[in-house]
């Protein structure tokens, strides 16, 4: 028997060594891992059918929780959770029809993960309410010291995310909830202290950490977790030096990131009236902070937009207090206090405008201008660049008489023809109140050398950073739209080809996947909040859209739309005006989506376009290349693909968003489908002149 055991094992090993590694795993483990080939590969939507058919061969949670975390993983926080919960739901049937421990112990292990991932970069709303049931599970007879991490981390996430969206009720349920349960002194802790903060019964909530913090509890962390509280709430009573002392204390622990008391410190130099160290420190505890190792987005964005608000209007900037009023109102628009505070500003600027007398104040950011000296150029005419400061808001900016791009805050651009030799240039800027100022200078345009058309040659005194903000609505709430297979894994798509072929990194590079109207405009404001006055934006939206021939108008539809409702769909002027008040110096617009066309004020470049010049990489522009003019377009797009194409096997070190469209895309597109792809300029998001440059690693 012996030497036949050996026979057999090294035939065993020979079978092992001499197979190809797939034949020895089952149908659903080859289905699996041809399904993450796939996805990694960028073929999202082939590589989820294989994984799901994985799940028909093999239905265990484990295969969806890994297709639940590459959606994770994307930044697709919707799928996410829509995956999660096809785990979760027949759990949570179970435990409906069979409520025991064991149950309940399942039904929270895999609630807790989904709230942690909802709480650090998904839904706080969700996260929150993911934190409430999975204390339920804890129900009124589980106990023992094992038990006590875990909750307490879910009591604080839950209790804390419900101060921040001003949820009392949620307060008051996990403080009655907590109660019953054995164990749940944690819970009694922090819903007590966050029901005093909510009330502004700052004394009691003091004093309930300064308990905390003396006697520990025997709670985990509870000497961090009242020192973190005692600071904010010292910082509310206008105790500056106390809630100093505590953050100081609360930063000797390893668990505290670098950003955990950016609010508490604004708060503080708010009291003490340094409003320009609060907006430092807001605008650091806006893009997020770590705790324990991880990145979280801020919770109470709308809070800080608020806070920096004050400051600015501590500062005199009340054009700029106004702006952070309304994004506060972009997460929250119902914040009581960012409502009040915009109606009492723009009362005040309105009043303020009959008494002011005091123009604009120009300032002149391009071309580069000395006193006493001439610019000088050789090219056929000159981007003038400026902000034209007024407390009342800027009115007009007219250069030589002709009106240019310009803002309520200040800014103002536009291009302006030189002639030979001396050219005179005034500036003239007007304020809400009617009060105006000139600016006067001299540029001299330089006969040009005669030069060999070539690639673009961007300036490199005008070197920016590259951003992108990829849009994908996919899946639709109204049963009369019917969702789409394909714009998340195009939009992915394009996200690898940026990355691989250009100078596009990783953290600069946004998604926004099953966005509903207020998830885009926060999107679109973070993206805005990052970007300098010298970087590159594209923006791309994969989707439904619609057009209303009676109103001669184009909408987006985005996942929340209904089909019905036109007060739910987003207008291209929107979009127009959103991309506007964007501070780049180039930004693409790149659409796919029906009647896409309509987002141009003008008809567009035609495919025998003058080639571009030097010049361009210098000027503002604001143009888009759209899938299709005033037509349908299809769910697997063809114009993606060439897209992708161009962008994968261009070979040039500089190509322009425009000859990309001539030499890659309209012809390809349009001899494959009926739709015809068009390329134009955004005048009326201030687009001045050149293009957006895709510049090769």
């Amino acid at each position: 028997m012996k030497p036949l055991k050996q026979l057999s094992a090294l035939l065993f090993v020979l079978f092992v060594i001499t197979t190809p590694a797939e034949a020895q795993f089952s149908k659903w483990e080859k289905l699996e891992n041809q399904g993450d080939r796939k996805w990694k590969n960028g073929d999202l939507v082939e590589g989820e059918k294989l994984i799901r058919e994985a799940y028909k061969e093999n239905p265990t949670a484990n295969i969806l929780w890994r297709l639940a975390l590459k959606k994770l993983d994307l930044g697709d926080i919707k799928g996410y959770n829509s995956v999660w919960n096809e785990i979760v739901d027949p759990i949570r049937k179970i435990v409906a029809r069979n409520d025991n421990e064991q149950n309940r112990n399942a039904l929270r292990s895999w609630l807790g993960l989904q709230a942690d991932n909802n709480f650090k970069k998904g839904d706080p709303y969700l996260a929150m309410n993911l934190g409430i049931e999975m204390i339920w599970c804890l129900g009124d007879k589980i106990s023992g010291e094992k038990e006590k991490v875990p909750f307490q981390y879910a009591y604080y996430n839950t209790c804390e995310t419900a101060y921040i969206l001003g949820q009392k009720n949620v307060l008051d349920s996990m403080y009655k909830m907590s109660l019953r349960i054995t164990n749940g002194e944690y819970g009694v802790l922090m819903s007590k202290y966050f029901l005093h903060m909510h009330n502004k019964q700052y004394d009691s909530a003091i004093n309930l950490m300064l308990k905390t913090e003396e006697e520990g509890g025997g709670f985990m962390y509870s000497k961090l977790v009242a020192r973190t509280l005692l600071a904010m709430a010292y910082a509310q009573t206008g105790e500056n030096e106390k809630s100093l002392e505590y953050a100081e204390k609360a930063k000797k622990n390893i668990f505290v990131g670098d950003g955990a008391f950016q609010e508490v410190y604004a708060r503080v130099a708010i009291n003490q009236k340094k409003y320009a160290e609060a907006i430092g420190y807001i605008n650091t505890a806006i893009k997020g902070r770590t705790w324990q190792f991880t990145r979280v987005e801020p919770i109470g964005k709308y809070k800080l937009y608020y806070l920096r608000g004050i400051a600015q209007q501590g500062m005199g900037d009340l054009l700029k207090a106004k702006k952070d009023y309304e994004s506060a109102l972009v997460y929250n628009e119902t914040y009581e206090p960012a409502v009040n505070a915009l109606a009492a500003l723009e009362g005040k600027m309105i009043t303020g405008r009959t008494t002011d007398k005091t123009p604009p104040k120009i300032s002149i950011l391009e071309p580069a201008v000395t006193r006493g000296l001439k610019v000088s150029t050789t090219a056929k005419d000159v981007l003038v660049k400026g902000l034209a400061e007024d407390a009342s808001g800027l009115k007009s900016v007219q250069i030589n008489g002709a009106d240019v791009y310009s803002t309520e805050k200040g800014d103002f651009w536009g291009a302006v023809p030189l002639k030979e030799g001396a050219n005179k240039l005034t500036i003239m800027a007007t304020d809400l109140a009617g009060n105006s100022v000139e600016e006067v200078f001299e540029v001299e345009r330089q006969q040009a050398i005669q030069a060999k058309e070539e690639d673009i040659v961007p300036a490199k005194q005008k070197e920016g950073r590259n951003f992108a903000l990829l849009i994908a609505s996919q899946n639709y709430t109204d049963p009369a739209i019917p969702s789409l297979e394909n714009p998340i894994a195009d939009a992915i798509k394009l996200k690898m080809a940026l990355k691989s072929n250009y100078n596009f990194i990783d953290e600069n590079i946004f998604t926004v996947f099953n966005p509903d109207k207020a998830d885009l405009r926060k999107k679109l404001l973070q993206v805005s909040e990052g970007l300098d006055p010298e970087d590159n934006l594209i923006i791309f939206y994969a989707g439904h859209g619609i057009w209303v021939d009676k109103e001669k108008k184009g909408y987006w539809l985005l996942t929340d739309a209904q089909r019905n409702d036109i007060n739910t769909w987003i207008p291209n002027k929107e979009v127009l005006d959103m991309i506007a008040k964007i501070p780049s110096r180039h930004t693409l617009l790149i659409t796919d989506a029906c009647f896409s066309g309509s987002v141009f004020k003008t008809r567009g470049l035609s495919a025998d376009a003058p080639a571009a010049l030097r010049e361009m990489s210098e000027k503002i522009s604001r143009v888009a290349i759209t899938s299709g003019n005033d037509s349908e377009v299809p769910d697997e797009s063809v114009f993606m693909k060439y897209l992708i194409r161009a962008l994968t096997n261009n070979q040039q070190k500089y190509l322009t968003a425009q000859k990309m469209f001539i030499n890659h895309i309209i012809e390809a597109v349009m001899n494959e489908t009926k739709t015809e792809p068009r390329y134009g300029t955004l005048e009326l998001a201030g687009h001045v002149g050149g293009d957006f440059i895709f510049t090769k690693k």
